[in-house]
């Protein structure tokens, strides 16, 4: 019965003495979390006195710092984009990688098909023209949603 006792104990005590971090969104948000890990573009976390695990994008992340030693975790740089010559910083992201950004405009681009190009240069010359939409209206990001014989569509995000 007391190892019982203490072993129930001892799990109950952990959540109030795990390392907390902050987290730094690019759009200044602090966020006071325990960080888990970061896997595949996604940042685990959860918040203190809570066994629930949450995730944020890492696009979406300025840096996690730990409060205990000060030092930086994660260091992100944000994406500027300056305007339509600014396409090249434009990111394509997947659906799985757009938590913690805002949704914004949707983008559709036209698939032109001039002889002797293939397939690929088609949807890389619509994929440019998309960039150059989001880029033009400030957004540093962008989800291809739907691609047909003709068109791409894609939804814009910003921080």
């Amino acid at each position: 019965m007391k190892t019982i006792f203490t072993l129930a104990l001892a799990l109950f005590t952990t959540f109030l003495f795990a390392d907390t971090h902050i987290i730094v969104k690019q759009n200044g948000e602090k966020i006071e979390a325990n960080y888990v890990t970061t896997k595949n573009n996604t940042v685990f976390y959860s918040l203190p006195g809570s066994s629930t695990v949450n995730e944020i994008s890492l696009f979406a992340i300025d840096k996690v710092i730990d409060k205990k030693t000060n030092s930086v975790l994660i260091n992100n740089l944000k994406v500027e984009v300056s305007g339509k010559s600014g396409y090249k910083n434009v990111q394509i992201l997947e659906k799985s990688q757009t938590q913690g950004l805002n949704h914004g405009v949707e983008l559709t681009a036209t698939i032109h098909k001039p002889k002797g190009q293939t397939q690929s240069d088609w949807i890389a010359d619509a994929t440019i023209r998309l960039k150059k939409q989001a880029a033009a209206q400030g957004f540093p990001f962008v989800v291809i949603t739907n691609q047909t014989d003709s068109k791409l569509k894609a939804v814009a995000y910003k921080y």
